[in-house]
């Protein structure tokens, strides 16, 4: 009988892309054995970090294909459903989804001689806790909840007109101003789960990546993506998969 091994053909071109990915992903020139290649990875990557065990797998599956004959003829031959998610795989870390894809809308923002009332009243009516704050088209920082809780701490008084209050004098409570990034709409979500996991390791609080034009604090302001987002990018990471 005459087998087409189709099946395992298929399977290692997706293997040989995941490796060609993992690579990238570690900048290593060198031949480095797949087990290691993948804790490598999973050292940098959320995304591989996440499918580390499976990916590991389906290196001993690869063994078996490459190295592991009777005849001269592979004894394993993969199941279609176990290539087609190996080919997800390798199709989602080499083009992951974007930014573009799913966080490009219009950003609720305030100006940085705005009245803390006009500021506050934007966060309640669209249920944010943080606003990009703006002085004509330069970005300056967030307005944070935060930063308004600590503010009214220090200022709460009797009579108090927060429609004589600047977003200005606000920002000044930031305790840390250092809480965001800018992205372009290429960036990937992964990218993004990066960015977060990053600033968590080093002790701090993401506020926001916001999504601009260049990618820059210059460019026009195309969406924003705060911590409340993961979830759904967790979601959308996982349809893909």
């Amino acid at each position: 009988m005459t087998y087409s091994y189709e099946n395992s053909r298929r399977f290692l071109n997706a293997f040989i892309g995941i490796e060609q990915a993992l690579e990238k992903v570690v900048k290593i020139k060198r031949h480095v054995p797949f087990y290691q290649l993948v804790d490598l990875a999973a050292k940098i990557d959320p995304f591989v970090r996440e499918i580390a065990l499976e990916l590991k797998e389906y290196g001993d599956l690869r063994n078996a294909i490459v190295h592991e004959r009777i005849d001269d003829q592979p004894i394993a031959e993969p199941h279609r459903d176990v290539v087609e998610r190996l080919e997800q795989i390798r199709d989602l870390m080499h083009t992951p989804p974007t930014v573009a894809e799913s966080f490009l809308g219009p950003v609720v923002t305030c100006n940085l001689d705005d009245s803390l009332s006009t500021a506050i009243t934007k966060m309640n009516v669209n249920s944010f806790s943080k606003l990009p704050v703006y002085k004509g088209r330069q970005f300056v920082g967030l307005l944070t909840a935060e930063a308004v809780t600590y503010w009214l701490a220090d200022h709460m008084a009797a009579g108090l007109d927060l429609t004589q209050v600047k977003v200005e004098a606000v920002l000044r409570y930031l305790h840390n101003t250092d809480n965001y990034r800018f992205v372009p709409p290429t960036c990937s979500l992964v990218t993004v789960l990066k960015i977060f996991e990053d600033f968590s390791h080093r002790g701090k609080r993401m506020q926001a990546v916001l999504i601009s034009e260049g990618g820059s604090e210059a460019g026009t302001l195309l969406g924003i993506i705060t911590v409340f987002d993961l979830p759904r990018i967790y979601q959308i990471l996982d349809k893909k998969r």
